[in-house]
């Protein structure tokens, strides 16, 4: 009688690894863009925070506000973790860069930049755009 050791064959054991590592290759890049939307979501609820705050603003003052912190406890706690940046300031957006906390504006206009250094986009608005957030890019 002839004694048969049970187990895998090495082609069997490379067919479940080559099925596995094109799993991860297409799962992993859908994982990565779940993991920086969060961080998007929260520049765009800052942005929106500030163009809400803005109006309000404009009404009691007469100007708008310069920087998130003049706009009151509800846009301080909306951008925290968020870069803002002035519009006209040259920025350029991107993961190494930081924002200077800043929001172009005087008696007639505002505008800015937000973005989350760990998420995907940054997105930015002027009284000129209608006061909606435009997606910039994706980087």
């Amino acid at each position: 009688m002839t004694s048969r050791t049970q187990g895998f064959t090495l082609i069997e054991l490379l067919v479940v690894m080559a099925i596995i590592g094109v799993l991860a290759a297409i799962l992993l890049p859908t994982f990565a863009g779940a993991q920086k939307k969060p961080h998007d979501t929260a520049a765009v609820q800052c942005g929106r925070a500030i163009i809400t705050a803005q109006t309000t603003h404009k009404i009691s003052t007469g100007t708008y506000a310069t920087s998130p912190a003049a706009l009151g406890a509800d846009v301080t706690e909306a951008c925290a973790g968020v870069e803002i940046q002035s519009y006209a300031a040259g920025f350029a957006p991107g993961t190494g860069q930081a924002g200077n906390g800043a929001i172009g504006a005087d008696t007639l206009n505002y505008n800015f930049w937000v973005y989350s250094r760990r998420g995907s986009a940054s997105y930015y608005t002027s009284t000129g755009d209608g006061w909606k957030l435009r997606q910039y890019s994706t980087y």
